[in-house]
């Protein structure tokens, strides 16, 4: 578990976001931008990293969904985006029924730290087929499920439902390791500004 500090939690919330605007553009795009994708993808397997900047390579890697949240955090209308706010309260609310399958999460954890393949940019469609099947037999189980919305000639294409399933399980992930963090609704309201600035920072 990592020490709880503003910094952490910001790293985690831009991870979070970043996953969830990857879901987006998927969805209604069908793009796959696969190295804004590596670093979520990777933070999936690391379940018993100690450093925050090892979960996700380098928290540079983050930087764009750092500047997806200081832009949710303090933008203005324009830049607030409804259906990214709508995962991220979904996942959150998911994250919360885990806790009541323990059996499920126990099996979740015991497939991840099996993995033994680096995460690649040119492996990650072969990673995102082995995590959506994880995700199906797992987290998939649990109400209430994520509903995704987009077009569906890119939603019906199994590289990118799979890639979106990974994603999900990356968002789960950093949502996990936000609480672990201290982070909380509470905490975003009372340092927006503090998380916004410290967006621009690590």
């Amino acid at each position: 578990m990592f020490k709880p500090e503003l910094k952490n939690e910001t790293i985690a919330l831009g991870a979070i976001y970043q996953a969830s605007n990857e879901i987006k553009k998927i969805a209604w795009e069908g793009a796959v931008t696969n190295n804004i994708i590596q670093p979520l993808i990777h933070s999936v397997y690391q379940t018993t990293s100690e450093d925050i900047e090892d979960v996700y390579i380098s928290t540079k890697r983050l930087n764009p969904g750092l500047d997806f949240l200081r832009k949710q955090l303090v933008g203005d209308a324009f830049s607030k985006d409804a259906e990214v706010t709508r995962y991220f309260e979904a996942i959150g609310i998911l994250v919360r029924n885990m806790k009541k399958h323990e059996k499920i999460v126990s099996n979740l954890r015991d497939e991840l730290s099996n993995n033994s393949k680096e995460v690649e940019e040119d492996n990650l469609d072969e990673h995102a087929e082995i995590l959506s099947k994880l995700y199906l037999r797992t987290v998939s189980k649990i109400d209430p499920r994520i509903i995704v919305n987009g077009d569906n000639k890119y939603l019906t294409d199994n590289k990118n439902a799979s890639m979106i399933r990974a994603l999900l399980m990356s968002a789960i992930r950093s949502y996990i390791l936000w609480q672990q963090s201290g982070g909380s609704k509470f905490r975003i309201f009372l340092f927006r500004k503090k998380i916004a600035e410290l967006a621009l920072k690590v």
